[in-house]
């Protein structure tokens, strides 16, 4: 049996205190923590003593809203590398993702706690096109088809279901009543309002730019039946609808009581915007970029060559030098996204840090390092780690495990050097993850990672 470990003198935050806990006291037995304590705790007899003065003790990071299938095993480490011991993946098709889960869990790959939820629910005819859409996503055709498309997802052991663009209204609720509550369900939407999902008890929504569009924006710029998320005239869709977004109109303070009063969990994934917000110069030079995963830069790397672009230096960016007027208009879009985050949390919502990890820029685990500058911003520092340890955890009702430094959950906790009350970034310096009471060298996983050879300097 492994020996116990102590922490002592740790600055705690614990996920679950608006306030950190001083000289803390922390005892891990086997992968659970035993006891927490504000002051000291008896070493008892062989205990390894770990003295954390002067560092900070979080709970483990949760990633909400990733992709795992299109990330690899070095996207998996990652996660670890930047203190995210669990994570919901949020589309891929059965068989896949559960053999990912599976390989985690018997220890063939290194990485986080993993939770799926199966494939996306998407509507009749497929709102993700080609090999994307085919590794990701199912069909609903009608809600008699339901029972045997949901069931055996159920049955395999799925911790959520996940609802998907092209999804009626009609068949979205449908789906929601068969689930019958026995798992979370919740929805990266499009031709379902979010109002009509919140109506029809729908547990969380992906995404704000695309799930809330509809109530906020202009009636004018509304998805409806046959909108694609395809090209450009979508994203400059939604740069317009969110720039026209009135957050004091009728629809769109319906929906934010709606879905605090109901506990609606908004997974925010704001980070796929960041590049906007960095600038094109600031995305370059960015250290985050030396880890763009195999997977995610041969992709990159096929989509540059189809358009003649290898020639771009920056081309594992996948970032087009937009107009400056297009990047400020984006970087509005986003404060405009941010404030509905604000005012979801002010009314006592549930907010949760999710990433859409593969998807964008940046790399997974990076990628929620960014979400948390961006909730910082919009909720505050201690609120922010909330969203992503003990809020995230309510969110996908795993919150008997992890989420919080407290008796009785996993023993999956980071060493921060520093404050990250005082400057979230400071959230980046991982001394030591711990997961399930073993304990791991961020550094040392990031040495054994391949580098973007495209990265600057190398």
């Amino acid at each position: 049996m492994a020996a116990e470990i102590l922490l002592k003198n740790a600055r705690l935050i614990d996920g679950l205190r608006q306030q950190p806990l001083e000289h803390a006291s922390i005892l891990i037995k086997g992968d659970r923590i035993a006891a927490v304590e504000a002051g000291e705790i008896p070493p008892p007899p062989g205990a390894q003593i770990i003295d954390v003065a002067g560092k900070t003790v979080t709970p483990g990071l949760i990633d909400t809203h990733v992709h795992a299938v299109m990330i690899g095993d070095e996207g998996l480490k990652l996660f670890m590398a930047n203190g995210i011991t669990a994570v919901r993946d949020c589309g891929a098709r059965l068989e896949v993702v559960m053999a990912v889960k599976q390989a985690l869990q018997s220890g063939a790959k290194f990485g986080p706690r993993f939770y799926f939820c199966g494939p996306l629910l998407d509507g009749a005819q497929s709102s993700l096109p080609g090999a994307s859409g085919a590794l990701m996503t199912q069909n609903v055709p009608a809600p008699e088809s339901i029972p045997g498309i949901v069931k055996p997802i159920l049955e395999a052991g799925a911790d959520s279901l996940k609802l998907y663009f092209g999804l009626t209204a009609d068949l979205g609720a449908a789906i929601i009543r068969y689930a019958d509550g026995r798992v979370p369900v919740t929805g990266h939407i499009g031709y379902m309002r979010a109002s009509e999902a919140v109506k029809a008890g729908i547990n969380g929504l992906e995404h704000i730019s695309p799930s809330v569009f509809n109530d906020v924006c202009p009636a004018h710029l509304r998805f409806g039946a046959g909108t694609s998320m395809a090209g450009r005239q979508f994203v400059e869709r939604l740069r317009a609808g969110w720039l026209a977004a009135d957050l004091d109109a009728p629809d769109a303070r319906a929906l934010i009581d709606a879905m605090a009063r109901r506990e609606v969990a908004m997974g925010t994934t704001m980070n796929i915007h960041w590049l906007f917000r960095a600038g094109y110069e600031g995305a370059a030079r960015d250290p985050d970029r030396k880890y763009i995963v195999p997977k995610i830069l041969e992709t990159r790397r096929q989509a540059a060559a189809a358009q003649n672009k290898l020639s771009d230096p920056d081309w594992d960016l996948y970032f087009s030098r937009l107009p400056q007027e297009v990047v400020d208009q984006e970087r509005r879009a986003l404060q405009k996204q941010q404030e509905f985050c604000r005012r979801l949390f002010e009314a006592g919502g549930l907010v949760v840090g999710g990433t859409d990890a593969a998807i964008n820029y940046p790399p997974p685990g990076f990628s929620l390092m960014r979400e948390l500058e961006l909730l910082a911003e919009a909720i505050g520092a201690m609120n922010a780690l909330r969203a992503v340890t003990s809020k995230a955890a309510l969110a996908l009702r795993k919150q008997a495990d992890i989420g919080a430094v407290a008796p009785g959950r996993f023993a999956d906790l980071l060493i921060v050097n520093g404050d990250p009350l005082t400057d979230i970034t400071r959230m980046r310096n991982i001394a030591t993850v711990i997961k399930g009471g073993i304990s791991h060298d961020p550094q040392a996983i990031l040495r054994e990672l391949p580098v973007n050879p495209n990265y600057p300097g190398l």
